[in-house]
């Protein structure tokens, strides 16, 4: 009878302690689903950054279908992990495309796409979907994938857009948690880490919207957690860890940065002090707006999107990060048409590097500035106001 209740306890410490560490990392069921049934949030989850290279020579050794012409063009996706190659080929003059699916060097057994006005990214067209195998890390994943044409402002660009994303949903130390997994990059991998803001993959926690590159921690509540995302987008795990951080001091009370770190990944930090609070690490700032009052009392919001992002290295104790204390405003002079001259105007911080993305006063826009064109000897000679668009 001893005997026996010492193996029930073992198994009962045994439960527990997997159960207790059950609790501490949290996996969030998911689900496949696909941007067409995804309504307006669509066009927030799908952006173009994957744009494929057509030539007008055909691939050696691939055999073509019987419609083949001189306007037809030629392409090669590359996917997965390792990468992989599929020849495409696309006819702009019948809107006619097609992907080597099989991956045979033969494009008469593929199906052909039919181009069509494309219901997310408007004035383009779209050949899609179609669904590929791509190889992730030794695992099959069934993708899909639609090529858009674009043919604005008289150029013609092709993208790879992916059609399909995961959502997983759950809830993380007591608060509930929802997460769109994008392939934004379409290379065939949803954990593909972002090294600049137009690389990489993203996701988008909702409600919000709001794209950010993939974080690898998180505060849900009083705590960090570490996320983890498989390649095949077929696991997203949150597991409590404990991330020390120092103290960076900026020029105005209110300040959000918004920062990729060479160890902690993409990282959000706010302030209504003049402190902020980042893990130490080597970081590519992306953007970051402030808060500032004038003279009379308004309230400015001024976003700054650098052209290439800012380095700020953050050390144990207090850090610095400078900020801009005024604006720049430079005239850009567009295109002219007859006796009119678009001229346009352009807001800096700074330097020219360092351009005004969002400019707000009292939470609305400031009111437009007025361009006084003047002769050699001062006087007025045309007053236009500027506008927004």
């Amino acid at each position: 009878m001893r005997h026996t209740y010492s193996m029930l306890t073992v198994i009962c410490a045994t439960a527990l302690a997997l159960a207790t560490a059950q609790e501490e990392t949290t996996r969030l069921p998911g689900q496949v689903r696909f941007l067409q049934s995804a309504g307006e949030e669509a066009r927030s989850f799908a952006s173009p950054s994957h744009t494929v290279q057509l030539r007008n020579q055909p691939p050696k050794g691939v055999k073509l279908p019987a419609w083949t012409n001189s306007s037809c063009r030629y392409g090669v996706l590359k996917l997965g992990k390792p990468i992989q190659e599929w020849h495409l080929m696309m006819d702009p003059a019948s809107t006619r495309a097609v992907i080597d699916a099989n991956r045979n060097n033969d494009l008469t057994d593929d199906e052909v796409l039919r181009g069509s006005a494309d219901s997310i990214w408007y004035f383009s067209t779209c050949y899609g979907p179609v669904r590929l195998v791509v190889p992730l890390n030794g695992t099959l994943t069934s993708r899909y994938f639609s090529l858009i044409r674009d043919d604005m402002d008289n150029t013609s660009h092709v993208y790879v857009r992916c059609e399909d994303y995961r959502l997983f949903e759950g809830e993380v130390n007591g608060e509930a948690v929802k997460i769109a997994l994008l392939d934004t990059n379409a290379d065939g991998a949803f954990d593909t880490p972002a090294k600049s803001r137009w690389e990489g993959d993203r996701c988008v926690f909702l409600p919000d919207r709001e794209q950010r590159p993939l974080p690898r921690y998180r505060k849900l509540g009083d705590r960090n957690y570490r996320l983890t995302f498989a390649s095949d987008g077929s696991v997203c795990e949150f597991q409590p860890s404990e991330i020390g951080t120092s103290t960076v001091i900026v020029d105005y009370p209110q300040v959000h940065l918004t920062a990729v770190g060479k160890e902690v990944g993409y990282w959000e930090a706010s302030t209504t002090d003049g402190r902020l609070q980042l893990p130490t690490d080597e970081y590519s700032v992306l953007a970051y707006r402030f808060g500032t009052r004038d003279s009379k009392g308004n309230q400015w919001q001024v976003e700054i999107t650098p052209m290439e992002p800012l380095s700020l290295k953050v050390g144990a104790g207090e850090n610095t990060f400078p900020l801009p204390k005024q604006l720049t405003a430079t005239l850009g002079f567009g295109t002219r048409q007859g006796d009119t001259l678009n001229i346009s105007l352009v807001l800096y911080a700074g330097s020219r590097t360092q351009q005004v993305s969002s400019l707000a006063k009292n939470d609305d826009l400031p009111p437009p500035p007025t361009l006084r064109i003047v002769d050699r000897n001062g006087k007025t000679v045309k007053a236009e106001k500027f506008h927004y668009g």
